[in-house]
């Protein structure tokens, strides 16, 4: 299995069968540990033999479970940015996209493709979509499958939040409403497929709050209120930097003002902050599996299909 896996390396739907033929086999050898029955010198000899085993089935299925989203990874790292953040999927609302390219030129960054060749929110669903069929043409638990979306959906916010907080050109409010609006749809994407209750909803909060900041009111002591007040999943750090790069959108915008930075930040001072005072989120960052529990059910010989190919006709149904 071991080198089944590393043949597979890039294969999602090999990947996940495996991941499913190695969960599969870790259940079955729990299911059908000795009993107390036995001989207590046989006993203790096939339990250490069967424990040993089974830890290493459980670091394969961790080793598997990893491989698998780290394909899905490898395909979403090139997207995120421009998708999120960079296309018009609100068509006509700032008419920015020549500003986008000449700003990335200006920034020294690398070139990315404009026009119908640029990666939308499509392309992201997409990737995800074939994740999402790997593991469920397996029959992988669904909270499995919630722990991959949720691992999934912090990296596509870490990605474009770090990303926002680094450019000036993404500041303002036109961003912020098709920001909003991309993010959207990956929310209805999650909750039509049933992956909305294992966090990979409640992950994309950094970033949906850094979209409504960039269209909240940025005058008055009652907005400064209301952004400490609401923004709970953005550092004090990045609330000031968002608030700092702000860009106006047009000649009925302002730029928020040194006074008003000032009072976000003593009013951020005060309240009881979780969050790290950190500006970029880690993008390596991993949060930890568990592989629920689910043997298959018990089977008498006279109900498995033994296919001709395997040539094995000569063994006895007991």
């Amino acid at each position: 299995m071991k080198t089944a896996l590393k043949k597979q390396t890039n294969d999602l739907n090999m990947t996940a069968l495996w991941l499913k033929n190695v969960c599969l086999l870790h259940d079955l050898l729990i299911q059908h540990s000795p009993k107390q029955s036995l001989d207590s010198d046989e006993l203790i000899s096939m339990t250490t033999d069967l424990s040993d085993l089974i830890r290493s089935l459980s670091d394969l299925c961790i080793q598997a479970y990893q491989q698998l989203l780290s394909i899905t990874e490898t395909q979403l790292q090139k997207l995120i940015v421009p998708a999120l953040l960079e296309s018009e999927t609100i068509a006509g609302l700032s008419g920015s996209a020549v500003k986008l390219v000449v700003s990335r030129k200006r920034a020294g960054s690398d070139p990315r493709p404009v026009g119908a060749d640029a990666p939308t929110m499509a392309s992201v669903l997409r990737q995800l979509g074939a994740l999402h069929t790997a593991l469920s043409c397996q029959s992988l638990p669904l909270s499995l499958a919630e722990q991959a979306f949720r691992q999934m959906t912090y990296l596509i916010c870490a990605c474009a939040l770090n990303n926002l907080l680094l450019r000036k050109d993404m500041c303002c409010w036109s961003r912020g409403m098709q920001i909003r609006y991309n993010v959207s749809l990956l929310e209805e994407w999650l909750r039509s497929r049933g992956l909305q209750t294992g966090g990979a909803v409640a992950t994309l909060e950094p970033l949906i709050q850094a979209a409504q900041l960039l269209q909240v009111g940025k005058k008055t002591a009652a907005d400064a209120q209301a952004i400490v007040r609401t923004c709970t999943a953005l550092s004090s750090t990045q609330i000031v930097k968002i608030l700092t790069l702000y860009t106006p959108h047009s000649d009925l915008d302002e730029k928020v003002t040194i006074n008003f930075i000032r009072t976000v930040q003593e009013l951020v001072k005060g309240r009881s902050d979780t969050q790290p005072a950190q500006l970029l989120l880690d993008v390596r960052r991993v949060f930890p599996v568990t592989f629920p529990y689910s043997p298959p059910p018990a089977l008498s010989a006279e109900e498995l299909v033994i296919p001709d190919s395997l040539k094995i006709s000569f063994l006895r149904r007991a």
